[in-house]
């Protein structure tokens, strides 16, 4: 008889669901305000995620709260929800990039923002989100290659 079980841990899935969305581990860490050391010692099965670890993480990712706390399945009902608010912000996101669009509708610019400013506003946000993530990139890349030369002038003979 096999006892081999294949269940994650809660950290694995934690892990799973960091690279599924793209997102560098010192990023993640700051996002959801777990230390970058502890963060990655979760990831490696080193230690365990604690009550405060799942409330950060659940907070920003409720529809997989149950799937990263217990394995449970992932809430299909926020996942739609979020599916149809993606269209809609997609469907802003194009019009705002290419307002020629609303030529065809019969919609003004200024009727269509109205319309659409809470899109709009989350639009801007995410587009604040996204460059000081690139800017936190570039920042910790920086760090990383001074590190590498300071590294390699110590490696140098005097």
């Amino acid at each position: 008889m096999n006892n081999q079980r294949f269940l994650y841990t809660a950290g694995q899935r934690l892990r799973g669901l960091r690279e599924l969305m793209g997102i560098k581990r010192p990023a993640f860490a700051e996002l959801t305000g777990i230390d970058k050391k502890r963060l990655e010692n979760i990831e490696n099965g080193l230690q365990r995620m604690h009550d405060m670890d799942f409330e950060k993480v659940c907070s920003l990712y409720p529809e997989f709260a149950r799937w990263i706390t217990y394995g449970g399945p992932v809430d299909g009902d926020l996942m739609n929800l979020k599916v149809a608010d993606s269209a809609q912000m997609h469907a802003v996101y194009l019009v705002h990039c290419n307002p020629m669009l609303l030529d065809h509708i019969g919609l003004s610019p200024q009727d269509w923002r109205a319309r659409h400013q809470p899109q709009l506003q989350l639009l801007a946000e995410s587009e604040a989100l996204h460059q000081r993530q690139l800017e936190f990139e570039v920042e910790q890349d920086f760090i990383e290659g001074e590190a590498q030369v300071l590294e390699g002038d110590e490696e140098e003979p005097a």
